[in-house]
């Protein structure tokens, strides 16, 4: 039996321009964007490229993206015994690669 994740649990959201001045970001775990729900700060990074906006959504993205591996490795486990019939298998790895494609779409600021 797997552990319960001792990290806060997803969503994370970006409070953007709320750090440092309004130079930095805010990740939270909740809408009403209190400082109690504050998980981490993104500080201003010398950048032009928007890296301070792609290290927020990087770091809002990471229980997406540990769930995602998780799954990946899940199916990876059924799929090596095959006792377990395929459309189960392949039912669990649709949803670990839909569930690492939203993943990566959060963490590059597309649709989650």
């Amino acid at each position: 039996m797997e552990q319960k994740a001792a990290h806060t649990p997803a969503p994370w959201l970006i409070e953007w321009n709320a750090a440092q001045s309004g130079e930095g970001h805010y990740i939270t775990d909740s809408k009403d964007m209190v400082e109690l729900s504050r998980i981490a700060a993104v500080l201003f990074h010398d950048d032009a490229d928007g890296e301070t906006r792609a290290n927020a959504r990087l770091l809002a993205a990471a229980p997406e993206l540990l769930a995602a591996c998780k799954s990946m490795i899940e199916w990876d486990d059924r799929e090596r015994d095959h006792a377990v019939d395929f459309s189960a298998r392949m039912a669990l790895c649709d949803a670990a690669f839909n569930a690492a494609r939203a993943a990566i779409a959060k963490a590059k600021g597309g649709a989650a």
